[in-house]
């Protein structure tokens, strides 16, 4: 009798537990959006990637970053470019001239020692 209180309780608690847990489709998305974010700041510190004159992140030449850098990166740029397009329609600019204008404050807001691509296209530690 005991076992079997115990092992309702416990399946009481699961129970309880899994709906706690339950993410909204927005929270994954931060959840993910942050977890890109981790990844490529870790990428960045490591010399493999870095902001563009552009406005996108970009993978310094002679570099090979992992699968999950390139997928981060991916995120990251894909996220970009939804925020270029939206602020470009506002201001009644196209995508790129919005994304160029974004980008010089990426490359001012670089850290010293991050890779950074300029207008020569040319990488760069800042």
């Amino acid at each position: 009798m005991m076992k079997q209180i115990f092992i309702s309780t416990i399946a009481a608690f699961a129970m309880m537990g899994a709906g706690s847990v339950i993410l909204t489709s927005a929270q994954i998305d931060v959840a993910h959006a942050q977890s890109a974010k981790s990844i490529i700041d870790d990428a960045k510190a490591r010399g493999e990637v870095g902001e563009q004159i552009d406005g996108y992140l970009g993978i310094v030449s002679g570099k090979s970053p992992s699968a999950a850098v390139r997928r981060a990166l991916q995120e990251i740029n894909i996220g970009r470019k939804s925020v270029y397009t939206e602020r470009a329609r506002q201001e009644n600019v196209t995508v790129e001239a919005m994304a160029a204008s974004i980008g010089v404050k990426q490359l001012q807001k670089a850290r010293p020692g991050e890779a950074v691509r300029d207008a020569s296209g040319n990488w760069k530690t800042k």
